[in-house]
């Protein structure tokens, strides 16, 4: 039986706006994430995404509660530094990210800043950047690359310090539909052959079709938490907290209303293709 990889009990975070005005990010938030999953955690800007990945590896701490990971407490310090080589975090803008001029050197930053053993950092910067596809690039120049590289790039700075966990914050957000695919598929490859941990943080729905679980952010609060069918059938409800279903789920609920029945649970295309064919 798999292990909790992530554990919040009764979470809530505060930004102090001064003149003792405070406002939550994160209220009384309680989950826990196993080990070896695949989760999305979607939610509209404001909704506490980005608060809640900087509480994992301790970047920010709980106002009140606790976050756990695997076990340790992000309030304790003595693990505070274990959490962080657990917990690889993946932003926005991945020129943020790169440190030096050549590829190989920017993923080797990490490792040494550790005080790995150079022949090992040797082994993990090849296998990172196999990881990630980039490998032919490794004596090449980052700033040149396209937005999709640069991003895997930066996962495979990230992998070269090997976490047990990859929280992707809004990594996909200032890419195009092919970078998007990109970064995606390289997330869904480690998370099934090297058993990492994704916490994948998106304001695109569609992202979270191929997650295990999609856990729905709305003003700090966990609005829905399930498998993405259970949750994506809650249409109405979704559209009220300025989120959007895939097209193919609009289209089979806009179809069941008005008695053409394809189908529960339908959010890929084949799926919904399936669905019309049986009725024809």
């Amino acid at each position: 039986m798999a292990s909790d990889a992530v554990l919040l009990q009764n979470v809530t975070y505060s930004y102090n706006l001064g003149d003792s005005h405070r406002v939550d990010a994160i209220k009384d938030l309680s989950f826990s994430i196993e080990e070896g999953s695949f989760v999305a955690l979607v939610g509209h800007n404001g909704s506490g995404k980005s608060t809640l990945a900087k509480l994992l590896n301790g970047l920010l701490l709980p106002t009140s509660g606790e976050v756990r990971i695997f076990g340790n407490s992000t309030l304790d310090c003595d693990k505070i530094y274990d959490i962080r080589k657990s917990v690889g975090m993946v932003f926005q803008n991945p020129d943020n990210q790169m440190i030096a001029s050549i590829v190989e050197d920017d993923i080797a930053f990490g490792p040494e800043n550790l005080g790995v053993e150079r022949e090992e950092i040797i082994r993990r910067v090849e296998w990172a950047l196999t990881k990630v596809g980039m490998l032919e690039y490794r004596k090449g120049t980052p700033f040149k690359m396209s937005g999709g590289q640069k991003q895997r790039l930066a996962i495979a700075g990230v992998l070269a310090i090997m976490p047990r966990i990859l929280v992707l914050d809004e990594s996909t957000a200032m890419l195009d539909p092919k970078g998007r695919s990109e970064v995606l598929k390289v997330a869904h490859e480690l998370n099934r052959q090297e058993g990492i941990t994704v916490i994948h943080i998106t304001h695109f729905m569609e992202e979270a079709l191929d997650a295990d679980r999609l856990i729905v952010l709305n003003s700090g609060r966990v609005a829905f938490d399930g498998a993405p069918k259970e949750v994506f059938i809650h249409y109405d409800e979704l559209k009220k907290i300025k989120l959007a279903v895939p097209w193919e789920t609009q289209l089979a609920i806009s179809l069941g209303r008005v008695g053409i029945d394809v189908g529960d649970g339908i959010v890929k295309e084949e799926e919904l293709v399936e669905g019309l064919c049986r009725l024809l």
